[in-house]
């Protein structure tokens, strides 16, 4: 008799145990990347300082798991069901017929410029203007990228005025390019150009120049449309409340950005984080 109730308590006690394991087991994110630099990079962004305080602030209800993949198969797998989610993703009325957004962005840039190592205007550039009048002109943009519904329909209207780069780095080979005057200008963020010609050991001079109706830009975290997928974005937009990954963000942006650039982005970081 006593030992069919040992028996029985222990029987208890493991069920308890596992039980208890399987509720407190993390919901997994693979968050798929296609740049995963070392710590030492001096191309660290924005995104890359922000992930490891995600991975954080997400537990225990999330394990993020970054996974490598081109840019091509990440978006192939975002529109799979299950528990694939990116980072640092411009909403667009197309990408929300199949991705769930964070409703904070974890980046905000500057205006996308016309940059380019000489002069093309003196007052802010209409760049359907501009190519008309310079029909020889050759502007590097990254192939599959939305820049904005005006770019992208001028990159199909005047492809061989654009020189679209594929792969993992084409931002950063772009900007090598300029540098080495192989093209005319790219359509980029200057931070991004400037800090791609620096780890390079370029010292060219870059010129940015605005373009008319091209506003900052903000990058989210996405997942699939899927229930899973749902329930990871709910579960990240309560995390990222947090009051310490919020401060971190912003002071991440201010160390990236020069001040003049920072300054274009302050008013709308403080709009998503108010307290910062």
């Amino acid at each position: 008799m006593m030992g069919t109730t040992l028996i029985r308590r222990i029987f208890t006690a493991l069920w308890f145990l596992t039980g208890t394991a399987a509720v407190a087991a993390p919901l997994q994110m693979v968050l798929l990347e296609n740049h995963m630099p070392l710590s030492a990079d001096k191309r660290i962004n924005v995104e890359t300082r922000i992930l490891p305080k995600l991975q954080q602030i997400a537990l225990p209800e999330i394990q993020i798991e970054p996974q490598l993949l081109s840019n091509a198969r990440a978006w192939e797998m975002l529109r799979q069901p299950g528990h694939y989610c990116a980072l640092n993703k411009v909403h667009t009325p197309e990408r929300a017929t199949f991705l769930y957004f964070a409703k904070l962005p974890t980046s905000v840039y500057p205006p996308l410029q016309l940059l380019s190592t000489r002069p093309l205007s003196d007052h802010p550039i209409d760049l359907e203007v501009l190519l008309k009048q310079q029909p020889e002109l050759k502007i590097g943009v990254v192939s599959g990228r939305s820049y904005n519904a005006r770019i992208d329909a001028l990159i199909k209207q005047y492809p061989q005025q654009f020189y679209q780069r594929s792969g993992d780095d084409a931002a950063e080979n772009l900007a090598l390019m300029l540098g080495k005057n192989r093209l005319d200008a790219v359509i980029e963020f200057a931070a991004i150009v400037r800090a791609s010609l620096k780890k390079q050991g370029l010292n060219q001079t870059i010129i940015g120049q605005q373009l008319q109706g091209v506003a900052l830009s903000r990058g989210f975290i996405v997942c699939n449309k899927s229930p899973l997928g749902l329930q990871l974005i709910r579960l990240l937009d309560q995390k990222m409340q947090d009051r310490q990954y919020q401060a971190d963000l912003v002071r991440y942006h201010r160390e990236f950005f020069s001040a003049s650039d920072y300054a274009l982005i302050h008013a709308d970081l403080m709009q998503y984080f108010p307290l910062q």
